[in-house]
Order: structure tokens, then sequence, then C-alpha cells
């Protein structure tokens, strides 16, 4: 597999001409026997707080997306050309919660090239419930619960920052982290890969006896079954 285009015209919060890609595909409500990629995704959102035993199909999620990343962006050619940037966790650093998941996905992405530009400057400032849990926020909410580590901002960002994500949805995060980022000094475009986009499941539909379907035909098809 490789990396694939996103079309923005299904993504609420991307705007037009947006760059961003997906590399599979996560079902909603699916858990996780929907497919393996629901397996690896799940795994990887196990809070930092789980057993001992949890966490090792979480360590394991990490490095299996952090070399299916490796195996998908020619790294090389990125060195000088992109900066990649770690989409933060819900929590802030301190919190029981804090995860730092993407982060440690990029390392694990960039063990067998260590030019690679990762900084993590995106830092969580306040602690909000995850986008896949209850209320979605919009990107501006979004926004005022991050801000940038101006501590990262040197040596100088690469010209095009890439923000990767674990799920992309409608959009929501990217676009408040493009917000934040595309002013930074030398910074002219921000996008995005995500490990994987939301899929929802064909609606399901009653399967009719004989009897009713023969009740459909003759009704003309019009009768509530």
């Amino acid at each position: 597999m490789r990396l694939q285009i996103l079309e923005t015209r299904y993504y609420t919060h991307l705007a037009t001409g947006d760059k961003c890609w997906h590399y599979g595909e996560y079902t909603s409500e699916g858990g996780y026997q929907a497919s393996d990629t629901n397996q690896k995704i799940l795994n990887l959102k196990k809070k930092p707080t789980v057993s001992e035993g949890q966490l090792y199909y979480k360590n394991q999620a990490i490095d299996y997306w952090g070399r299916t990343l490796a195996s998908v962006i020619n790294l090389d050619q990125t060195v000088g050309l992109r900066t990649f940037v770690p989409m933060p966790g819900s929590k802030p650093a301190g919190h029981a919660d804090y995860d730092d998941r993407m982060l440690r996905v990029l390392k694990r992405m960039a063990l067998g090239a260590p030019n690679v530009d990762i900084r993590p400057l995106l830092v969580q400032t306040a602690e909000r419930d995850a986008q896949h849990h209850g209320h979605r926020l919009t990107p501006d909410e979004l926004r005022e619960t991050l801000a940038v580590d101006n501590s990262l901002l040197q040596p100088p960002l690469a010209r095009s920052v890439v923000v990767v994500d674990d799920v992309i949805t409608m959009g929501a995060s990217f676009a408040a982290a493009k917000q934040l980022l595309i002013g930074l000094p030398n910074v002219s475009e921000v996008v995005g890969i995500f490990l994987a986009k939301t899929v929802w499941p064909a609606p399901s539909f009653p399967v009719l006896t004989a009897e009713q379907i023969q009740q459909l035909l003759s009704s003309g098809g019009t009768s509530a079954v």
C-alpha cells in the first residue's frame, strides 16, 4: 500500500487546496474485529494508564505505524524540505493520560533516517475530551487549547510542515494545527498525513420474509415493512 490523497470535499473542515494523505481506513464503531487497521489504531489509542499487558499492544502499534510510515515515505528526500510535526493528544503534559503517541510513531519512523526533522511544535495547553469521544470541537475551539513551542523554532523550520495524526474524520484537528503553524517564520505550506481516514459501515437493511415480500408486491411496493 501507499499514501493516498484525501478529497477535501468530503471533509467539513478541510479547505479547497489543502493537501492531505492517508494510509488505511478506520471503520467507525467497528471495534477491533472490523479490520487490521482498526485493531492497530485502537491499540495505538490505548491510554498510558492501562495495564502493562495492554501497554505491550500500544507499543506494538507504535512500532507498526512507525515502520509503515517509513515504508511509504522517502525520508531521505524530506531532509531540508519537510519538518514533521506530531499532533498532540487531548491531555496536556503532566496529566495522567498525557499521550505522546504520534511523536513516538515519528521517532520510530525515523530510526533509519536520523537527519529527518521532527519537532513537537504543538503542545496541548488545556485538558479536553478526545475528538472521537462525545462533542466534537471546531477548529477554532481546538486552537484555543493548543500553543506553539517557540523554543523549537531554531534552526529554521522547513518551508513545508507536515502534520501527522492518527485518524481524520472531519479535519478539525488539522485545520486548527494549520492555523497555528502557517504563520511561523519560513513556513509556506502545511500539509497532513494520517494513519487512517474514518469510514462508516454500510447501513444494514432488514431481511424480509417471503410473506413480507409478497405483501410489498401486492401493494405496489408502497406499504411499510
